[in-house]
């Protein structure tokens, strides 16, 4: 009788111990690391915007996020900021958000003005956000999809029909 139960206990130990290996292998094998690739989750951050408020990345999940880092010195950048600007009138279900490198709020405040743009602009003083996305030359544009995945990763300006067909694009 004693014989029974032990060898009960052992194979539902057994069966238990699978189940649970199994849901670990499975966990494994469906997360995705952080980085700045395609494929990879994008780096959350928070940064204010030039109005004060906070913004996080992770605010957007649920809607794909067009990524811009520039600075209002950079030729290139000042060369697509009107194409952003239409693309963030022009297509409200996709998220503009547009990240400035170290320049003054005063900067930023004459930039868009001189240009007559309205965007959001995040500030990132010390660059530090810059640094988590590997941001070498400006402008860098990274599309991120609903989930705060990296679909496509562009560095220099970009035109307004280059900038569609990024956020059209499936991850």
């Amino acid at each position: 009788m004693k014989k029974k139960y032990l060898i009960l206990l052992l194979v539902g130990l057994v069966i238990i111990g699978s189940y649970y290996g199994i849901q670990l292998l499975k966990e494994k094998n469906t997360s995705i690391n952080t980085g700045t690739n395609p494929g990879e989750l994008a780096p959350d951050f928070t940064l204010k915007t030039i109005s004060d408020n906070n913004i996080s990345l992770s605010d957007y999940r649920g809607k794909k996020v067009f990524l811009n880092f520039w600075a209002t010195f950079c030729p290139p950048c000042q060369q697509e900021m009107p194409d952003i600007q239409k693309l963030y009138v022009e297509n409200k279900d996709i998220v503009v958000l547009t990240v400035n490198l170290g320049d003054s709020k005063k900067e930023i405040l004459d930039f868009l003005i001189t240009r007559k743009l309205d965007l959001p602009v995040l500030m990132d003083m010390d660059q530090r956000v810059a640094e988590k996305f590997l941001v070498k030359y400006i402008p860098t544009t990274y599309i991120v999809d609903e989930k705060g995945i990296i679909i496509d990763k562009r560095v220099g300006a970009l035109n307004y029909q280059e900038m569609l067909a990024l956020v059209k694009k499936e991850s």
